[in-house]
């Protein structure tokens, strides 16, 4: 009688293993600014205090252009990992 539980359970952990064995998925917030649409990197900057974003546009894997943020002028680029760097 032992062995019929034995069987049972085997194949129930083969079961799980095989469910898992195929890939894992690895869910992430963030998407870099690389894969961004022009219109995603505007809500970007506006979602970080800049306002009138002009000559957005991109510069090999980063976005550039101007703006104003808390009333100054600035340039701005953003690096494929998302940060903002003005100038």
């Amino acid at each position: 009688m032992q062995l019929r539980a034995i069987v049972p359970l085997s194949c129930l952990s083969l079961l799980a293993l095989a469910a898992c064995a195929g890939h894992e998925t690895v869910k992430s917030s963030y998407v870099g600014t690389a894969s961004m649409s022009r219109d995603q990197v505007r809500e970007l900057l506006r979602q970080n205090g800049y306002t009138d974003v002009t000559g957005l546009h991109e510069n090999g894997r980063d976005w550039v252009g101007a703006a104003k943020l808390k009333g100054q002028s600035v340039s701005f680029d953003i690096g494929s990992n998302g940060t903002i760097h003005t100038r």
